[in-house]
């Protein structure tokens, strides 16, 4: 399962990905600076309406799949380094792409 510290890395990525201060971002969705932060390092217990707020000004969805699933991802990106074009795909929309 992914925990609030997943999510708040990954908001955070995305936010620096598009430029943005955390002040800037947090004004577009609605919520306080502090709020944000503390979502970023994993300490905030955010409400959902805020959290699809953050997503949709990110423009990044919020999937639930099935744990199955998110196990088979989650083998796939620990592999021997080989991965899927999809796979390849998110990371570099993620700006998680490792530099060589």
């Amino acid at each position: 399962m992914t925990n609030l510290q997943d999510i708040g890395h990954r908001i955070r990525l995305a936010r620096k990905a598009r430029g943005l201060t955390a002040i800037e971002l947090a004004g577009l969705a609605g919520m306080h600076r502090n709020t944000l932060l503390a979502l970023e390092t994993g300490r905030g217990n955010i409400e959902l309406g805020k959290l699809l707020s953050l997503c949709n000004e990110l423009e990044l969805d919020l999937l639930l799949l099935p744990r199955q699933a998110a196990t088979l991802r989650a083998a796939e990106h620990q592999g021997a380094g080989s991965q899927t074009e999809l796979g390849q795909r998110l990371q570099a929309l993620m700006g998680q792409q490792e530099q060589p």
